[in-house]
């Protein structure tokens, strides 16, 4: 049976939306990538979905890639095995063609909208469209706000950690459980979120991993003021050693920490553990974080504890804008929806299908 997966390429942080799009695919391979572009609700998300049932039905491993904005969307697809993604191309993660017919193909669902409907109601177009955008802004000021408190946390617990233990510990992890492949090249990096702030909360997209039975280890770290080091050190080493790897960064710090990693090819996955993430994962072990800081953190204690619910709070308050921009979005979807010819559409994403599969 094929493994799949799940993950997010974009993420809502507190430096506003962070996309790692141009992980979906190499222009430089031999690959094929699918570039959707039109309106919010005119079946980009019901064309992928199509594809996946397709994919799901032949038992080809897909990685779904879901919307942080809307959860229950999908912004792309990534199907290795047959060497294609598909992906909506529309703001915020826009993506352009590199070498168009060659690489990349461009699906456009405005050519199945009634132009007249939309021009006559352009106002509300326009004004639902930039009402979205300032509850996004809310949302984005709210987690900038949150993440100013993570990096004072993060700052305060650095004066009491023992980074030689923290080095020695990941330099012996990794000379136990991945050690270098013989006449091996280096091994792939990949970027993934696989948590999200979202309309529906915090979500963390670890169903796969449980039932794809993978090993899973956790480092408790609540504050992520060790984890991230650790975790950064054994998957930069797997890779020298030959294995690729998948960086999970964190949506509160996406440009500096990763907060799981996941190496398929050992069928291992180290987590780190916080009372935010809600993991349902069952631990294989568990590694405890207070043995790499000094006792001086004890006497700050409440401190990163205030700073904690401080930050929950101001998380709450950004979801709750997300809510917002969800419902004003749902209004904009529905002006597109009724301007739209579905059966036409339909039609033409089933011979963009039968293409795709005809291929292989």
């Amino acid at each position: 049976m094929a493994k799949n997966s799940a993950s997010f390429l974009g993420a809502n942080t507190p430096q506003g939306f962070v996309s790692f799009f141009d992980e979906l695919y190499n222009p430089y391979d031999n690959c094929s990538a699918y570039i959707i572009k039109g309106g919010p609700g005119t079946g980009k998300s019901t064309l992928m979905k199509a594809i996946y049932a397709e994919c799901e039905k032949r038992g080809i491993a897909t990685e779904k890639i879901y919307c942080s904005s809307d959860p229950d969307s999908l912004d792309g697809l990534i199907v290795p095995d047959m060497a294609v993604s598909i992906a909506d191309g529309t703001s915020p993660h826009i993506i352009e063609p590199k070498f168009p017919g060659a690489c990349e193909n461009i699906i456009n669902t405005g050519n199945f909208w009634d132009k007249d409907k939309l021009r006559q109601r352009a106002d509300e177009i326009r004004s639902l469209s930039l009402e979205n955008s300032l509850h996004h802004r809310r949302s984005a000021k709210y987690l900038a706000a949150a993440g100013h408190i993570a990096e004072e946390n993060l700052r305060l617990t650095a004066k009491y950690t023992d980074k030689d233990k923290v080095e020695n510990f990941a330099f012996r992890f990794a000379q136990r459980e991945l050690p270098k492949k013989k006449h091996c090249a280096p091994g792939k990096k990949s970027k993934r979120f696989i948590s999200a702030v979202t309309p529906k909360g915090k979500i963390f997209l670890d169903k796969d991993i449980r039932e794809n039975s993978y090993r899973v280890i956790g480092i408790e770290d609540e504050f992520s003021a060790v984890s991230g080091s650790i975790l950064e050190r054994i998957g930069e080493t797997a890779v020298r050693n030959g294995y690729d790897v998948i960086f999970c960064h964190c949506p509160m710090k996406p440009k500096m920490q990763c907060e799981h990693i996941i190496i398929p090819e050992k069928n291992l996955a180290l987590m780190t553990i916080r009372s935010d993430h809600n993991i349902s994962i069952e631990f294989d072990r568990i590694i405890h974080t207070k043995r790499f800081f000094y006792d001086g953190i004890n006497e700050h204690s409440a401190y990163l504890r205030f700073n904690r619910k401080f930050i929950r709070e101001l998380t709450e308050e950004s979801i709750s804008a997300l809510k917002d921009a969800k419902a004003t979005h749902d209004k904009l979807e529905k002006i597109y929806v009724d301007a739209m010819d579905f059966s036409a559409l339909e039609k033409h994403c089933q011979s963009i299908c039968n293409y795709i599969f005809s291929k292989q």
